[in-house]
């Protein structure tokens, strides 16, 4: 579990489920000695044929960010997904992101050994594409949330998560680059295979880029672990 002193790694464990539930995830996670969750108000962007299919009738969620150590990732990654019964269509997406480095008192807190102890090591069950897939995220003005979806769906993406942001201190990259810069900011997430990100970020970059009304900016973060994305919907109804 550990090599001699050295403290196990933590991973980022990103939980997007219905609006009011990320509360009773974060008294999960406390309950496995996880102190470190942030809420966030999301909104899905699937579209309305998605939603249909899935029976729900508002796409509101919440987003909760959730530092894990990584022997601890699978038990985590169960226990939520039994809670909110994740494996079944529309209830929600676990991720988890690699750190490189975080806070040194962080790990001290979370990867005491006898929390390593009680919660254990344990593989997660049922993992969708392990590794496959990548994190796409757009930083775009607000209201641009449709450019970025729209050429999204073009490279097959089905669906995201928006999250409201404000910019601060901008006035120096204001100066270089010779136009101002809306404050209020939309950030689109997108779960995407690795093998459409190249495509699928160039498509968002035409619609929603620097360049555009929308002055995205994109980048991408690995997924080391994934449940809940389920497999392309065909009903015969082809491309939206």
């Amino acid at each position: 579990m550990t090599d001699g002193n050295r403290l196990p790694r933590l991973k980022l464990m990103v939980t997007i489920i219905d609006r009011d539930k990320g509360a009773l995830a974060v008294s999960l996670f406390r309950a496995h000695h996880l102190h470190f969750d942030y809420l966030c108000m999301g909104l899905g962007t699937a579209s309305s044929r998605i939603l249909d299919y899935f029976g729900l009738s508002e796409t509101e969620k919440d987003v909760v960010f959730t530092l894990v150590p990584e022997p601890c990732v699978g038990k985590i990654l169960r226990l939520t997904a039994e809670k909110f019964q994740i494996h079944r269509p529309g209830q929600g997406i676990l991720f988890t992101v690699p750190l490189s480095a975080v806070s040194a008192q962080v790990p001290q807190v979370l990867c005491k050994k006898e929390y390593l102890a009680e919660d254990g090591a344990e593989e997660a069950e049922n993992m969708e594409h392990t590794k496959q897939y990548t994190l796409v995220l757009a930083v775009v003005n607000h209201g641009s949330v449709d450019a970025v979806m729209d050429a999204a769906r073009s490279e097959g993406a089905r669906g995201g998560t928006v999250l409201y942001a404000r910019r601060v201190g901008m006035e120096d990259m204001e100066n270089v680059l010779g136009f101002t810069f809306q404050p209020e900011k939309e950030v689109v997430a997108i779960l995407a295979p690795k093998t459409q990100k190249k495509a699928l970020m160039e498509a968002i970059n035409r619609s929603a880029g620097l360049t555009t009304e929308a002055r995205g900016i994109l980048f991408a973060l690995p997924v080391d672990d994934l449940i809940g994305l389920q497999p392309p919907i065909d009903n015969g109804a082809g491309q939206e």
